[in-house]
């Protein structure tokens, strides 16, 4: 594969600040979750999902805990594994544009290709690591 004309020291750098990006929303969500719980059950039931007092503190505490892994490099190809097997899942359960109303289309088939996106860069993540700036590259 050929390198992108950047020395090492530069692709670890923006490979650190991609891991930030991704791992950023995951960190919002979560702890939107766990500040905000009965909201997000509310809204959780509200949208179908099963046991939404259990699932959703569940979830806070995946995307949390997800979203820590992959933003310092440890185990970031796990967590971006996950990640990724959890977006391919809901984005099609929670953004299904092809049964909202035309009001809702634009934002509904918007977000589900947002996930589409996410999950591409957790796919990356999951094959090519996390780069040279990570966590376990940590001695001592």
């Amino acid at each position: 594969m050929t390198r992108f004309p950047l020395s090492d020291r530069a692709q670890n750098a923006a490979l650190l600040v991609a891991r930030l990006c991704l791992a950023s929303l995951f960190l919002f969500s979560g702890a939107e979750k766990l500040i905000s719980m009965s909201g997000a059950i509310a809204w959780a039931a509200s949208s179908g999902v099963p046991v939404a007092q259990l699932a959703m503190p569940l979830a806070a505490l995946f995307e949390v805990t997800a979203g820590l892994l992959l933003a310092t490099g440890w185990r970031a190809r796990e967590a971006a594994s996950a990640l990724a097997l959890w977006i391919i899942i809901l984005g099609p359960l929670f953004h299904q544009f092809w049964k909202v109303p035309p009001q809702l289309w634009q934002e509904s088939v918007d977000s589900f290709f947002h996930h589409l996106v996410m999950f591409g860069g957790m796919v990356y993540v999951a094959i090519f690591g996390p780069g040279g700036w990570r966590l376990a590259n940590r001695k001592g």
